[in-house]
């Protein structure tokens, strides 16, 4: 079975799918970006993908969480990774001789105050650590700590990152829905049929009103017209009875309700 992920090897989306399963236990294939992961996962009946979904400095990964709503792809497990940055450049460099950096927008933003403090100018890649490429006098990259030394790179600085408590959320994707009984977390897809005030109340009364937690809600558009949204919510339970009955007053309140998946996180 394939397991997609972006690449190449080194990235945070690498380092998470070797916590998931291991390269002896799956066929690892990397893809440039985001969009050709899903793309290749949606289209695959066996495979698998593990992407990001929400990081805790940046917020939901919006590539992703459309995906959810518009490939047939579905939720199997979430697991959590650590972040942590290092800048890296060419051998014997030090800070103070970069001028420049690359990296992924959401490097770039995750690493901000420590780009403004030395003033660096910076560009974006597709990838951590396709940054390394364009590593040269003068010019640093910043990737994933621990990266780029597979590349015959060290880093200049360690743990650059913004925030010491910088941890992203990973979903681990197919194209087949799967269901756990005993799952902890639930993920819903629930989108109006049409506009009317209370949208959101009247999502998560119903919730309070079974005494259901959600651990995620999120907003994404619905791409028919200005001002019209899905809402993606997260809940601490499995597809019980109370989920069941929250689910059939949502459908008597016009809203449509799709299960993207129900798992367990992954320690």
């Amino acid at each position: 079975m394939k397991l997609y992920y972006l690449g190449p090897k080194g990235t945070f989306s690498y380092l998470a799918a070797k916590q998931y399963k291991s390269e002896t236990e799956m066929d690892f294939e990397s893809k440039s970006n985001l969009y050709e992961v899903v793309n290749a996962v949606s289209n695959d009946d066996n495979s698998i993908a593990v992407v990001p979904i929400e990081n805790s400095i940046e917020g939901t990964i919006n590539i992703v969480a459309d995906a959810l709503t518009q490939q047939n792809i579905y939720a199997l497990g979430e697991l959590h990774l650590n972040i942590q940055f290092a800048l890296y450049g060419t051998q014997n460099a030090d800070v103070k001789d970069i001028s420049k950096v690359y990296s992924i927008a959401p490097a770039i933003s995750q690493t901000s105050e420590y780009i403004q403090k030395h003033d660096f100018k910076y560009d974006y890649v597709d990838s951590t650590i396709s940054s390394l490429e364009k590593i040269s006098d003068g010019v640093g990259a910043i990737a994933p700590l621990g990266s780029g030394e597979a590349y015959g790179y060290y880093p200049i600085d360690q743990n650059i990152q913004d925030y010491p408590h910088n941890t992203t959320r990973f979903l681990v994707v197919s194209n087949q829905p799967q269901h756990i009984e005993q799952a902890s977390d639930t993920m819903l897809l629930i989108t109006p049929k049409f506009d009317k005030a209370g949208l959101l109340a009247s999502i998560l009364n119903t919730f309070v009103l079974f005494n259901i937690n959600l651990s995620w809600i999120e907003s994404r558009p619905l791409k028919t017209q200005l001002g019209m949204y899905h809402f993606f919510v997260q809940a601490d339970t499995s597809i019980n009875e109370d989920l069941t009955k929250v689910i059939k007053i949502l459908n008597t309140l016009d809203f449509q309700v799709t299960i993207i998946g129900s798992f367990n996180k992954i320690t």
